[in-house]
């Protein structure tokens, strides 16, 4: 059988911006973050086209009825796809998490030369934002605050079943009945499989979750690290469900 072969999306692996080479220019340095994000999503978006391609989403099952890899798609074109939108969901997390205090620090360093006007308002093309203005700095951090959390979605990849004590999922902080909405960059419409996947290749990689927990639908930030040799089977230590 002839799979249709897309183009292969632009790759933009390359090591995400630090400070340190940015010295004394903040304002630069929240540029390079913001523009490395607009790089990622617009990759993640052409692999999503890749998917699409294949006539597949992120969750579509790679298996027949009988749990064999099915013959009607290209599973290696898939698999590689989905990997990559995994990496790019962890990394996107990860400018986020930079771009809250590169924005705090942008702003400081603006309102300290706001009376010379030697440094112009800093603009951003991050989803609506228009331009850091003069204020206080609690509104300069609750803002970066905003920007880190603003790519998770309402909707749960998964719901957290059970926990076993003194497990990393335990020692993470992780909660029977909680809902995971981002789960080191994996969301919905993402699965099990994809999760799965990711803690595979993760052991003692710090990975970052978003939780809704509660009546209230709480959002909670957690570090969870995969780690075999825990006393309990797996490299998690719960049980999870689709949401």
């Amino acid at each position: 059988m002839a799979f249709p072969a897309p183009a292969e999306p632009p790759s933009t692996s390359l090591p995400l911006p630090h400070p340190e080479a940015y010295p004394g220019e903040p304002r630069e340095y929240a540029r390079a973050l913001m523009q490395r994000k607009d790089e990622i999503e617009a990759e993640m978006e052409a692999l999503k086209e890749v998917l699409a391609s294949h006539g597949t989403t992120p969750e579509t099952s790679l298996f027949d009825p009988e749990g064999y890899p099915r013959a009607d798609i290209d599973v290696y074109a898939i698999r590689h796809a989905r990997s990559a939108l995994a990496r790019l969901h962890t990394d996107r997390n990860l400018v986020n998490e930079r771009l809250a205090p590169a924005l705090e620090a942008a702003f400081q360093r603006e309102a300290g030369t706001a009376e010379t006007g030697a440094i112009a308002p800093l603009s951003s093309s991050l989803n609506g934002t228009q331009r850091l203005a003069n204020g206080h700095d609690a509104a300069a951090r609750a803002r970066g605050e905003e920007i880190a959390m603003e790519a998770v979605p309402d909707t749960p990849v998964a719901k957290v079943n059970s926990v076993a004590p003194g497990s990393p999922a335990a020692d993470a902080g992780l909660n029977a009945g909680d809902y995971i909405l981002d789960f080191a960059g994996v969301t919905a419409p993402g699965g099990l499989q994809d999760i799965g996947s990711l803690v595979q290749r993760s052991e003692m990689t710090p990975l970052r979750l978003v939780v809704s927990r509660g009546a209230e639908a709480q959002r909670v930030v957690l570090t969870l690290t995969p780690r075999s040799g825990w006393g309990g089977r797996g490299l998690l230590g719960c049980h999870i469900l689709p949401a």
